[in-house]
């Protein structure tokens, strides 16, 4: 089984306060649990789900989805976690607009004849943790996170979970399971991680693979 997980830094393993790279970040461990799926890691720090990043215009997740479903390919699940990065102020985005972003993605990934012959994979979405409510403080008026940002977060599980209905996928709120450090008020740590893992792997025992 191939399972790949598109995501952002808390994909990819980012440690709160040092900016290096967890090795037991929730993608390694869900393959422990699962030894034998193919877990294929696809985080990037600061990518987000369709707002354009104009400082480093590679980290618009939109613009490389088909490529990364086609480098993968066949795929037999995908587990999708991002919006977390839309939520900076400069991007002014509502929770809800959010979720419509992530009805284009379920578009592209369900969209049987882009996988020329394999069969679809199943998808799992996951509305990310939330950011800390201390964020906004911390980081002064002149910050990259606002009030807004954490009002925003707090919506996201319910709306992501209304489109993940409206598509027939499987949806869970990592925010059940795992909370940002206190260190950056964003980020994991690795009992997080560890918490996320194991929330997803109960999760996708429940799904038909």
């Amino acid at each position: 089984m191939r399972i790949l997980c598109i995501g952002d830094s808390n994909t990819w393993g980012y440690i709160p306060g040092t900016g290096q790279r967890h090795e037991h970040r929730w993608t390694r461990v869900l393959g422990q649990l699962m030894p034998r799926a193919e877990i294929i890691e696809e985080g990037y720090s600061g990518r987000t789900l369709t707002a354009p990043d104009f400082e480093q215009r590679q980290r618009c997740g939109m613009d490389y989805l088909k490529m990364l479903l086609m480098s993968h390919k066949p795929v037999d699940c995908v587990i999708l976690m991002l919006g977390t990065n839309d939520l900076k102020s400069r991007y002014h985005v509502s929770a809800g607009a959010i979720a419509a972003g992530i009805r284009e993605y379920l578009k592209i990934i369900l969209n049987p004849y882009q996988w020329e012959g394999f069969a679809v994979p199943k998808v799992l979405v996951l509305s990310p943790i939330l950011l800390g409510d201390d964020l906004p403080a911390r980081e002064g008026p002149f910050g990259i996170w606002d009030e807004g940002s954490i009002l925003q977060s707090r919506g996201l599980a319910g709306a992501i979970e209304a489109v993940c209905a409206e598509y027939g996928v499987e949806f869970l709120d990592a925010a059940r399971f795992a909370h940002p450090s206190e260190v950056d008020c964003i980020h994991m740590d690795e009992e997080n991680h560890a918490k996320l893992a194991q929330g997803i792997f109960e999760k996708l025992l429940q799904m038909p693979l």
